[in-house]
């Protein structure tokens, strides 16, 4: 082992991997910084490139493209609030706050630190405890899915802001627009009013950026301002130097948190089929529930941005483990990933570590000297990215709109992605007026699916009862601290109310 070990590290030791790992990190941060240029459309562009490159050589590459890109995305949720990728969807509640503070540089910088450090937390997991997590994660079949995906929308209470009955309206709206299209279960149209187009379903990018980026647009170039909203974006350096980048009290601070989330996150996209936008919330939810100041949650708190960054890009080592050790895509990414390793004569899965373990070995090594160009690069590159919010509104949010529009018709070259787009962004600018925040409304739509398939398969198989959620032990698990979590909440509530009304 040892000796296959020295024997990789050397192999590796060419310049044509390094160059990869900073090519590969470099077009993933810059794509994720587009709206609408999602990772996954990234890898899948590159994936031809890699058709002459060496096996070594070409997966790397892919896999900074995949870093990059995850992290990429929380570039203009922070600097103009909108998600460069749905993973990022989260990272808006607090970094979009904390740039209108004049603190850009320090949620960059907050993000970028825990990006790195949750993805690297699941990269050592991926390599000492790959066999043993995919054989877990296998055990989820869907009342496991469910009892997850349940236990995750507690987060709508921690994202509902001051009324929760509005946050409950949110919710509720987003499980409407996610029942568009086809019954993922029995493939019946539902609310597709005989539009061929509507029976495919919103597209998750165009409902993201509609509901972030347009209502943006129209409040800036307008000059309105919505419910609660008391400032148009500071732009711009703060004046005070500690704003403009997090010390090393703050980041030894997060650190919990960071690891909180990097974990959650490792957790997550173990599983099949789940994603990094769920683990972001998820993570943030957690973050918030730790958190000795939770009431900074959704008004600039770096937890939240460490919490979000954490648990989205934690998910990208943890997804490689049941494609490495079973042959098995977690996401579309490693589902692309598979592909590469197929173009070049690999098959995934437990022979992979028999007869290719110095492969195996020089992806460790990749992964690793990927995390630490990330770092590096976008260090290098975050003066220039503040940059941005000194450009003229004039320019700066027609740009945004150009960028938007375009990103999300070249997803499926389907010009209905842009009308939901455009519909969207007026019901993201109407419940912005009406003082509804959008955070429910985006977390119902990405997991109210999956909740309404894990459950009705479930009930398949129980044909009709419920007691399938009970006699499995992890789905009494995730529903006990489903209970739990709403004790909780409540509690709080009634404590938040007792606090408002006493004199």
């Amino acid at each position: 082992m040892l000796e296959s070990l020295l024997a990789s590290i050397v192999g590796f030791m060419k310049l044509q991997n390094f160059l990869a790992i900073v090519g590969g990190i470099t077009i993933g941060i810059t794509i994720g910084a587009i709206p609408g240029m999602t990772a996954t459309m990234a890898v899948a562009l590159a994936l031809p490139l890699t058709f002459t490159m060496n096996p070594t050589t070409g997966i790397v590459f892919l896999l900074g493209i995949y870093k990059g890109g995850i992290y990429g995305g929380s570039i203009p949720a922070i600097l103009i609030n909108t998600p460069g990728t749905p993973a990022a969807s989260a990272t808006t509640l607090d970094g979009y706050e904390l740039a209108k503070q004049g603190k850009a540089g320090k949620a960059l910088d907050t993000a970028i630190y825990a990006s790195v450090i949750g993805d690297t937390l699941t990269d050592v997991m991926l390599i000492l405890v790959a066999a043993p997590l995919a054989s877990v994660a296998l055990m989820f079949g869907p009342p496991e899915y469910a009892a997850l995906i349940l236990f995750s929308l507690t987060i709508m209470a921690a994202v509902a802001g001051p009324s929760l009955i509005k946050g409950l309206i949110s919710g509720f709206l987003g499980l409407l627009l996610a029942t568009i299209g086809q019954d993922p279960v029995l493939g019946f149209p539902r609310f597709a009013f005989g539009s061929v187009q509507m029976r495919g379903g919103l597209n998750l990018l165009a409902v993201l950026i509609g509901l972030f980026a347009i209502p943006e647009i129209i409040t800036q170039l307008g000059g309105k301002r919505g419910k609660g909203r008391t400032t148009l974006m500071q732009t711009g350096k703060s004046p005070r130097s500690e704003d403009n980048k997090l010390s090393l009290s703050e980041l030894k601070g997060l650190l919990k948190t960071i690891i909180r989330g990097g974990v959650i996150g490792g957790f997550i996209g173990a599983i099949p089929g789940t994603g990094a936008a769920p683990a972001a919330f998820i993570s943030y939810n957690e973050g918030k529930r730790f958190s000795k100041h939770p009431e900074k949650f959704g008004k600039g708190s770096l937890e939240g941005v460490a919490a979000a960054e954490a648990g989205n890009n934690g998910v990208c080592g943890a997804t490689m483990i049941p494609l490495l050790t079973l042959g098995i895509p977690g996401d579309p990414i490693t589902a692309i990933l598979l592909g590469a390793f197929m173009m070049q004569g690999l098959a995934p899965g437990p022979l992979l570590f028999i007869k290719h373990i110095g492969l195996i070995y020089s992806i460790y090594i990749g992964l690793m000297l990927c995390n630490l160009a990330n770092l590096l690069i976008a260090k290098l590159l975050i003066p220039l990215y503040r940059r941005i919010i000194n450009i003229p509104k004039s320019i700066l949010f027609p740009s945004v709109f150009f960028l938007c529009v375009t990103g999300v018709f070249a997803v499926n070259n389907n010009i209905f992605d842009v009308y939901v787009l455009l519909a969207v962004g007026m019901l993201g600018f109407l419940i912005r007026v009406w003082g509804i925040p959008p955070a429910p409304l985006v977390i119902t739509f990405i997991l109210g699916p999956m909740f309404e398939k894990g459950l009705r398969r479930s009930l398949m198989l129980s044909h009709g009862s419920f007691t399938i959620f009970f006699v499995r032990p992890i789905p009494l698990i995730f529903i006990s601290l489903t209970a739990l979590s709403i004790i909780f909440i409540a509690i709080r509530r009634l404590r938040e109310q007792k606090k408002t009304s006493s004199p």
